[in-house]
């Protein structure tokens, strides 16, 4: 996942505990934010499989909560990251 731009990193102290997705490639972060703002958030171009259709679903969900859309975007681009993570996962198993 730290090569797909999305690793948690965790920072703690003694009363504070904080997990962020800051490390990994900027270059993967980037591109799987302009995915999602291109193919995903606009409804009219948005795909038609079972992940796409998952991820507008909750894209739809964070516009209605009133959310910024700049975190909107970046917790789908992290639940995306985490799919195509678990996809790979399970074709890899199969070698």
């Amino acid at each position: 996942m730290k090569a797909l731009g999305h690793a948690p990193s965790q920072e703690s102290s003694e009363d504070l505990q904080k997990s962020k997705v800051v490390r990994g490639s900027d270059l993967y972060r980037k591109a799987f934010c302009h995915w999602v703002f291109t193919r995903i958030e606009p409804q009219r171009c948005r795909l038609s499989n079972d992940i796409a259709c998952q991820l507008g679903e909750m894209i739809d969900s964070e516009k209605l909560s009133g959310r910024p859309m700049r975190l909107g975007r970046s917790r789908v681009t992290a639940k995306a990251v985490k799919l195509l993570f678990k996809g790979l996962v399970i074709e890899l198993t199969f070698f």
